[in-house]
């Protein structure tokens, strides 16, 4: 065997042993996945060959969303990736957060999600005493796609005028015409985007809070974002080499 030889086999087998563990973990995830089903029963049942591809490309592409979230992790926590993994393993409480974060990752096709995830992992591994707060900032996480921040760059921008009538002339947070003027697009399917974030505490209804001088039917809907929903939009814009 050559010094080349002796030299690079270590290296090459630790490299070896951090993909297949990493592998494994996707692998795990993945398996409660209904497109890996999919792309069995497409095996099994078609003969289509483009069917049976088209679902191989999915499944590629959730594995490789996998990776990279792991690979974020690896980089916020400070360890390399073999370390991370190992640190993973003896956690039962870091295994869940781990599950949670390559779950959500392979969902989404948003890159600066999957990077804020795997911050969020590493900072749990980095610090067991956070790993319940970053499963809830995963979770939160997991709510937004591309739609929920753009709604969300609406909801942190400058206030508007309070209605006619309030003590207050201007009111924290957006109703729902003024959002609409923002995101025309979402006639329709607002109430479903609102109903998505509200449910994981990202934003919430100050309309309900407020006192007014005259008689109404009541205080409007008044969407601000919660200091959960700023976090989780920072973890989005911290990802972003452009800001979103």
């Amino acid at each position: 065997m050559s010094r080349e030889s002796r030299e690079t086999k270590p290296g090459s087998l630790t490299e070896a042993g951090v993909k297949a563990t990493t592998g494994v973990i996707v692998a795990t995830v993945s398996a409660f996945s209904p497109v890996a089903g999919l792309v069995a029963g497409a095996a099994k049942e078609y003969a289509d060959a483009p069917i049976v591809r088209l679902m191989e490309g999915v499944r590629r592409r959730r594995e490789d969303r996998a990776v990279q979230a792991l690979e974020a992790a690896s980089e916020e926590a400070r360890q390399p990736l073999n370390r991370l993994v190992h640190t993973i393993e003896t956690s039962p409480e870091l295994l869940a957060l781990m599950s949670e974060t390559v779950q959500a990752a392979m969902e989404t096709p948003l890159t600066e999600k999957i990077t804020a995830l795997g911050r969020c992992l590493g900072r749990g591994v980095r610090d067991e005493t956070r790993v319940d707060a970053e499963r809830l900032r995963v979770r939160g996480l997991a709510g937004i796609e591309e739609p929920e921040v753009k709604l969300l760059e609406v909801l942190a921008r400058e206030n508007h005028v309070a209605p006619e009538g309030a003590f207050e002339q201007r009111w924290p947070g957006w109703r729902r015409p003024e959002i609409l003027t923002e995101l025309p697009g979402f006639v329709g399917v607002l109430d479903a985007s609102i109903a998505r974030l509200t449910r994981e505490g990202v934003i919430k209804d100050d309309g309900i809070v407020r006192v007014f001088e005259a008689d109404h039917d009541g205080a409007p809907e008044t969407w601000i974002l919660t200091d959960f929903g700023r976090d989780c939009l920072s973890l989005l814009w911290a990802a972003s080499p452009r800001g979103l």
